[in-house]
């Protein structure tokens, strides 16, 4: 083989082991970008805080509703919901009780979004 052949199955040899790293993900599923309370957060609020006995609609006098956008924008201005999801020091854990994981990591940099661009419906 001549030394052009030998280089250059290298060369793609390297590409082949390089251009693939199996640790990242090829395609960012977790958008934050224009994240809205009725497309990204109501479902995450739906599906983690906002049933019977924790932040549903029954809840909005005592413990803070999630069941809907106004209510859910009122309980955002308590300034606790980020550290309640990320299980932060001095803040009840969310979702409850103590011990209970942690909600994933996408639906946590979607909340921050939301909070972040002003709590847009």
């Amino acid at each position: 083989m001549s030394k052009i052949n030998i280089g250059l199955l290298t060369l793609l040899a390297l590409l082949a082991f390089t251009a693939c790293d199996p640790d990242e993900d090829p395609v960012d599923l977790c958008s934050t970008d224009g994240v809205t309370y009725n497309s990204d957060v109501k479902s995450i609020f739906d599906n983690s805080c906002a049933f019977a006995g924790c932040h549903d609609a029954d809840a909005a006098t005592s413990i803070g509703s999630l069941s809907n956008y106004e209510n859910a924008v009122a309980f955002v201005a308590f300034g606790r919901i980020i550290g309640a999801i990320n299980h932060q020091d001095d803040f009840k854990p969310m979702p409850y009780p103590a011990g209970s994981a942690k909600m994933d990591q996408c639906s946590i940099d979607i909340i921050e979004a939301w909070i972040a661009d002003g709590t847009p419906e």
